[in-house]
């Protein structure tokens, strides 16, 4: 049995192993890591002639992958055949590095630089190349190709490695005849919009790490901004600015607060006011334009059909214009493509200038006779400064650092100036003027200089203003208008454009409900056009950040008006008014429609209401007049509405009591009075009776009334009041309280009628005195017994 046992174990610890071995196997070793190496040229001779002695590259290579290298070595590498035409340096200039061949300089080992023994990840290492002019060779006029290959080996190789970078440097010997080129730059001075309103920027701190705020260090003596304004003012270059940025500058200087809250006080400003007050002198001394408001992307706007605030934003820029002393304003729609809607719209918003790429204007010759064109629109004629966008393209392979700027331009321009044979037939000019314009965010750097000194240094190149450039005659231009591929795709993000959407239907609610909103519309306008700058088209993130921002705040403003309603509203009667108030707690007047309506129409009716006025910080109460047929409790809504009827805030729902009571108390109310007027006819006609009485019993007793003796005496001769005689028997008499009321006017002096506490008017006998005597201005008779003379009963 055990023996059994044991065999059983046995064969399941042989079966385990041959498994294990199987998947020991078959187990692969780890995929070796691919070295990744990114090459960069700082420097190189800007051009060549005949004494010309060394050709000297300047550079840096950065480990950029996982795995460290050795032997890093970098060498010289030319192409020995001359571009002699602009059309082939372009077709160099789209060639990626190792497609051209070439000779790469390895002999002798002297002219080889000894990068670095071991270069570890991320790490980067310099490199400097000195190499005499006579071992390249270079024997006719043109530009030659010539680069670095930068050579390595990695851990899982034994095998070097090869990583490459291109550039262009023309070679111009003696005798080579060249025509003067004479070249206006346009410098971009703009940045990513971050305004929200007032002084808010967008961003939690004053730190710009995330670069979620303004980098207050660009305004910094060696920041960006800084080098920009202080290179065009060296260089005399002509400044394209963009407003917004001043004016986020101007808010920024005193201080300024986060979006998230964060107060930045002006002592950290400091670089920012000094930037605005050196920008404020050196743009209104030199050639500048100014770029419609944020730059926005005007292409983009065209096609989803949001240009309607373009208008604004060149308004704007006109405004900013007449503060800094500049020359105009110069539309620029992305990098340079428009059709024919966008030149309309431009031509619309009075903007009489267009800075356009020539690749856009396929008709136009390309021989440096026609910078300036005029092109037609059903709006009026538009002025196009025509840019050669090869000038500062760079490459190959879309370098686009200083050195490769720089080389690409003097390449473009050198071809140019060997030209012999213009386009234009017969020649219009021996001189050629070109465009170039720098990219929006080009960042000089340390070395951003060099190119505006090679310039200024160079035999066939002249420096020229745009403004000089514009005063020449423009070309009239009739032909179509190419489109770009790539600027299309370039454009603002489809998600930017759906959020511009909603903080457009925001801005509109707002400027409906406002009693003034031409005051308002500016700076939402504004604020539109900063969230559709042309700068968000590589961050579209950003963008939706900044444009969810300044939608929150256009929120609150709306909501800052409301409707308080009643608590209880109780009606009486089938007809009514109750107040509602609405408060007007924003920064504006308000003019807004109150929508009141019952849970069930049928049971009570509204009356129009008309818009309603409330100022900044104050209440205005509405009498809301309801009709109803029923009795009953009725649920009620209400709601405030722009003028053209779009609801916005929170519906507030008060109750609505019906009793009906009107109606049943004016019935109560005229019994009562019936029942009063009865009571008091009672009483009168009691008292003449009684009075009658009395006087039937004085002539049963022998009583007579005295009579005067002689007819002609006076009436106050005798002891008693007189009567008239008469002929005939004596009336009976009547009690004045069954008359209409007296119409004679009453005496100075004598007092009014006083009303008793059950409501009906107390009279003078009620109150124990006669209008002659117990009153100011009565005659002073002695009180005696009362008179029971009929003939002096008052009412």
């Amino acid at each position: 049995m055990l023996a059994g046992r044991a065999k059983f174990v046995a064969a399941v610890v042989a079966v385990l192993a041959c498994v294990g071995g199987l998947l020991t196997a078959t187990t692969k070793p780890a995929a070796a890591q691919t070295p990744r190496v990114q090459v960069q040229l700082d420097s190189l001779t800007p051009y060549a002639t005949n004494s010309t002695k060394t050709l000297r590259i300047t550079g840096r290579v950065t480990n950029t992958g996982d795995i460290p290298l050795s032997t890093v070595n970098a060498m010289l590498w030319f192409d020995g055949t001359p571009l002699t035409n602009r059309d082939q340096l372009n077709a160099a200039a789209a060639e990626t590095p190792g497609e051209r061949l070439g000779t790469r300089l390895d002999e002798p080992w002297s002219l080889v630089d000894e990068v670095a023994p071991t270069l570890r990840p991320r790490a980067t290492a310099k490199f400097t190349l000195n190499v005499p002019m006579s071992r390249i060779g270079l024997h006719a006029a043109g530009v030659y190709v010539v680069g670095v290959d930068i050579r390595a080996t990695s851990p899982d190789s034994q095998m070097r490695e090869t990583w490459r970078a291109r550039s262009f440097l023309p070679y111009v010997p003696s005798g080579t005849k060249m025509t003067p080129v004479e070249v206006a730059f346009v410098l971009p001075v703009v940045d990513r919009p971050r305004l929200v309103e007032g002084d808010v920027l967008q961003g939690a701190t004053g730190v710009n790490d995330a670069g979620e705020t303004p980098s207050l260090s660009e305004f910094a003596p060696n920041g960006r901004l800084s080098e920009l304004i202080d290179l065009g003012a060296k260089h005399d270059l002509s400044f394209a600015v963009d407003p917004a940025l001043l004016d986020e500058a101007r808010r920024m200087s005193d201080g300024f607060t986060t979006s998230a809250g964060t107060r930045i006080n002006s002592a950290a400003t400091t670089d920012v006011r000094n930037w605005l007050s050196r920008a404020r002198g050196v743009l209104g001394a030199g050639d500048t334009l100014m770029l419609p408001y944020a730059d926005p992307d005007l292409p983009a706007l065209q096609r989803y059909r949001l240009s309607d605030r373009f208008t604004q934003a060149v308004q704007a820029a006109d405004q900013t214009s007449d503060q800094f002393h500049a020359a105009g304003t110069l539309a620029w729609p992305g990098s340079g493509y428009a059709d024919a809607g966008t030149l309309e719209t431009i031509a619309a918003s009075k903007a009489r200038t267009v800075l356009l790429s020539q690749n856009a204007l396929p008709g136009l010759p390309k021989d440096g006779s026609s910078p300036v064109a005029s092109l037609a629109t059903p709006e009026g004629a538009v002025t196009a400064l025509v840019s050669d966008p090869t000038l500062t393209a760079g490459g190959p392979a879309g370098q686009t650092s200083p050195a490769s700027i720089q080389q690409r331009f003097l390449s473009e321009t050198a071809l140019l100036a060997m030209q012999q044979n213009p386009a234009s037939d017969p020649p219009t000019s021996d001189l050629r003027r070109v465009v170039a314009t720098l990219p929006r965010t080009w960042d000089p750097g340390p070395s951003g200089e060099t190119l505006f000194n090679t310039v200024e240094s160079t035999s066939w190149l002249r420096s020229l203003s745009v403004g000089a450039l514009l005063s020449q005659a423009p070309t009239a231009y009739g032909g179509p208008l190419r489109p770009s591929t790539a600027d299309r795709k370039a454009e603002l993000d489809p998600d930017v454009v759906d959020h511009l959407r909603q903080l457009s239907a925001t801005s509109t609610t707002l400027l409906d409900m406002l009693a003034e909103p031409e005051r308002s519309r500016p700076g939402l306008d504004r604020g539109f056009l900063r969230g559709a700058s042309t700068a968000w088209r590589q961050n579209p993130t950003e963008a939706i950040a900044l444009i969810d921002t300044m939608d929150e705040r256009v929120q609150q403003a709306i909501t800052r008006v409301e409707v308080v309603p009643p608590r209880l509203v109780t009606l009486s009667s089938q007809s009514g008014r109750f107040p509602v108030t609405i408060w007007n707690r924003g920064t504006e007047p308000a003019l807004v429609r109150l929508e009141v309506r019952p849970s069930d129409p049928s049971a009570l009716k509204i009356a129009p209401i008309e818009p309603i006025r409330v100022d900044r910080n104050r209440k205005a109460t509405v009498s809301v007049t309801a009709e109803t047929s029923t009795g009953g409790a009725v649920q009620m809504e209400a709601r405030l509405t722009t003028r053209s009827g779009t609801a916005f805030g929170p519906t507030q729902s008060f109750p609505v009591r019906v009793t009906g009571y009107g109606q049943v108390g004016w019935v109560v109310i005229w019994i009562g009075l019936g029942l009063i007027l009865l009571a008091a006819s009672t009483r009168i006609f009691k008292r003449v009776r009684g009075a009658m009485s009395g006087q039937n019993a004085d002539t049963e007793t022998g009583t007579e009334t005295a009579r005067p003796a002689d007819p002609k005496a006076p009436a106050g001769s005798g002891g008693a009041p007189a009567r008239a005689s008469r002929d005939g028997p004596d009336p009976e008499p009547t009690s004045e309280a069954t008359t209409e009321p007296t119409t004679e006017p009453r005496a100075e002096g004598t007092a009014e009628p006083k009303a008793a506490s059950n409501g009906h008017v107390t009279t003078p006998e009620e109150s124990g005195t006669s209008e002659e005597s117990g009153e100011p201005g009565g005659h002073d008779t002695p009180p005696g017994p009362p008179d029971h003379d009929m003939t002096k009963a008052k009412r």
